[in-house]
């Protein structure tokens, strides 16, 4: 009787005039990314009457599977490599449209299975790693090309470990009004992931009063921001911001430097890089200036202590390194009692 084709609403109308009875239709061609039916089905016309056939086409897809593996030894649980591993979460997107159609995770047998997909490119990219091991940074790439074809990946993952260090040193004496120079070395991030939250930070004791701050410079490219603390109260404020970590700056901040008021000192310095990656650590070394107040008595001392953190998976690995200093000077002979007795 004629070959008719789907509208761009997926209506087919046969407008000429059928004669009573029975007849036969069936599919030549389908839309792009569905199967053809090649069943004929049968429908009957009556004077008067509108015959209506519904006929669906399966959609062609394809499936991705993910089989999860430990790459080496684990001291933390004692996996060998080759492990299979539960837990390990991945996001699967469109690659043309960059839209997400998927998340599965690993079960016991280590393996997750997405849902039935469309034929197409696909990237995977995994957004939680099983407990004690590195999320992977590489992103994956899986092409659907035929009707219940099945790609399976296997991707493994490092054993994580995780650490961050500092180390302080100063003057091992100091004098009431006299310079007190700070020197940091160590700082990183000696983890073999990144760590978000990345900071260090030095905390003033009361016997000093920060001049100047001298920044280092880091191993890989970034910016970073300063800020500090007046007296433990308030806000952080910020010294500076949007410093590059290839460069070494020397930066004003004493009190008539930050606009202090007299009864105002700095309390904390730090130090606030954000994400960093495993291996981060400075390369040259930053420095704090300071000055030791008048007035302190000769052989006491005082502790200034520095800190260093980031975070994994939302918690904090830290480190703290801490010095002393004591000050310098004749100390004043006890004075003398009475003598007392016969």
């Amino acid at each position: 009787m004629g070959t008719y084709e789907s509208d761009n609403e997926g209506y087919v109308y046969i407008e000429r005039e059928l004669p009573d009875g029975k007849y036969t239709a069936r599919e030549l061609e389908c839309a792009d990314g569905y199967i053809l039916d090649t069943v004929p089905k049968t429908f009957y016309v009556e004077y008067g009457g509108c015959t209506t056939i519904t006929w669906p086409n399966t959609a062609v897809r394809g499936q991705i599977q993910i089989v999860k593996k430990s790459a080496d030894y684990n001291s933390t649980n004692g996996l060998p490599a080759g492990t299979l591993l539960e837990g390990a979460e991945f996001e699967i997107c469109n690659e043309r449209t960059g839209n997400k159609v998927d998340t599965i995770v690993t079960g016991a047998n280590g393996l997750a299975s997405s849902k039935q997909l469309p034929l197409g490119r696909y990237t995977i990219r995994e957004i939680k790693a099983p407990a004690n091991y590195g999320v992977s940074t590489e992103t994956y790439t899986a092409v659907l090309e035929y009707s219940g074809q099945i790609v399976k990946l296997e991707i493994s993952n490092k054993s994580m470990s995780t650490g961050v260090s500092i180390t302080k040193t100063g003057p091992k004496e100091a004098m009431s009004g006299q310079p007190v120079r700070y020197v940091f070395s160590k700082i990183g991030n000696s983890s073999n992931v990144m760590l978000q939250s990345f900071y260090w930070r030095d905390t003033l004791p009361a016997a000093v009063r920060l001049t100047s701050v001298v920044t280092g410079t880091y191993n890989f490219p970034g910016t970073y921001k300063i800020v500090y603390k007046v007296n433990n109260t308030g806000d952080y404020r910020t010294l500076a911001d949007s410093l590059s970590t290839s460069q070494n700056y020397t930066l004003a901040a004493s009190p008539v430097a930050l606009g202090l008021a007299s009864n105002e000192r700095v309390t904390e310095i730090m130090f606030v890089f954000g994400q960093v990656p495993g291996g981060f650590s400075q390369v040259e070394a930053p420095m704090l200036h300071c000055t030791a107040v008048s007035g302190l008595s000769a052989g006491s001392s005082f502790v200034n202590v520095s800190d260093v953190g980031g975070t994994y998976n939302g918690v904090w690995v830290q480190a703290v390194s801490r010095w002393v200093t004591t000050v310098y000077g004749k100390k004043e002979p006890a004075p003398k009692l009475p003598r007392t007795g016969y």
